[in-house]
């Protein structure tokens, strides 16, 4: 049976996340497998499963592939809508690939992971590292990657055309962008960038897009 994390969101609602691109079986089995250790441990109680793309366990909003749900007792069958032991499974038939098809980054190429390290090597905040490549929608956007912080997105695209249009639509007010990266600064959340180091930012990325 292939890897998979599985988390409880509250009462009666779980999430199994899968990393790679799952056949139809391989999802059931791992719906199954869950539904098994549920019926010899907790014994009670009915669950919707979802089937979810995510590379760990608290991953959130990856491309849904896959629903489910199975009853152990009767308050489980009022819950769910099935007779007690029963269950539903049922894989999306046009799901999006898990993880999306990303375009491929070339050798020596200046990595989002890069930049953000420049600008911990410049003093600058960057607060709370996350690779968001798949969640963030990069299918969409044609990046081949997105590492956020609190105070900034960096993005890597494969080609300056790309790049260059994400940061056209978002205006220079929001993104700086130099070659294949750019940057998309955040104003809210708990630790929003500090518009007067905006510049520094600018110039870390330049600086680490320069060396190779």
């Amino acid at each position: 049976m292939r890897a998979f994390w599985l988390r409880a969101d509250r009462e009666g609602y779980l999430t199994i996340n899968v990393n790679g691109t799952y056949t139809d079986q391989e999802l059931e089995s791992a719906f199954l497998e869950v539904r098994r250790t549920y019926t010899s441990t907790k014994k009670t109680g009915g669950w919707h499963v979802f089937i979810d793309c995510g590379d760990g366990q608290q991953a959130v909003g990856g491309a849904r592939q896959a629903n489910g749900k199975f009853a152990l007792d009767s308050l489980g069958a009022a819950r769910t809508g099935l007779a007690v032991g029963q269950y539903e499974f049922e894989p999306l038939p046009n799901r999006n690939a898990c993880p999306p098809d990303l375009p491929m980054i070339a050798a020596g190429t200046v990595t989002a992971h890069d930049v953000i390290d420049a600008f911990v090597a410049a003093g600058l905040p960057a607060t709370n590292r996350q690779d968001r490549t798949i969640t963030a929608g990069c299918e969409d956007l044609k990046c081949a990657q997105m590492i956020a912080v609190d105070e900034v997105s960096v993005y890597l695209f494969s080609d300056v055309a790309h790049a260059a249009h994400y940061a056209e639509i978002f205006g220079a007010n929001t993104v700086y962008q130099n070659g294949l990266l750019a940057i998309r600064y955040k104003r809210d959340g708990k630790h929003p960038i500090d518009e007067a180091l905006i510049p520094q930012y600018n110039a870390a990325l330049d600086a680490v897009g320069s060396v190779r």
